[in-house]
């Protein structure tokens, strides 16, 4: 688990089980694995501001699931672990440009398309 001393501005633990062997029980005794992403310098009202924080989610998520392996069930698993984690990260921050951009709503896409 990665430790970060005690920070003052906003931050989440992105949060995954790893499943390296494949089997329920495995994914069962794995234990959880997380990483603190920091966004205090981020302006989450702006869209750039919610894009830069996706994609670090998104790099945590890499760092935490690991490797993809190449066997059809490794990655499936991984991809269950990766989209997982980006899922609980949005969900635990909060932020209505970061849930649309999570979803593929992303609000400039959209206001584009309404002209």
């Amino acid at each position: 688990m990665h430790n970060l001393k005690s920070i003052s501005f906003p931050a989440f633990a992105l949060v995954a089980v790893l499943g390296v062997l494949g089997s329920a029980q495995a994914l069962a005794d794995a234990p959880a694995k997380s990483i603190r992403v920091k966004y205090g310098d981020l302006d989450l009202s702006t869209q750039a501001g919610a894009t830069t924080l996706y994609n670090r989610i998104r790099g945590a998520a890499r760092t935490v699931c690991g490797e993809e392996g190449s066997s059809f069930a490794d990655k499936a698993i991984w991809r269950s672990c990766f989209n997982g984690a980006i899922s609980d990260a949005v969900v635990t921050v909060n932020n209505p440009r970061l849930t649309a951009l999570h979803q593929g709503n992303s609000p400039t896409v959209t206001a584009m398309l309404s002209k």
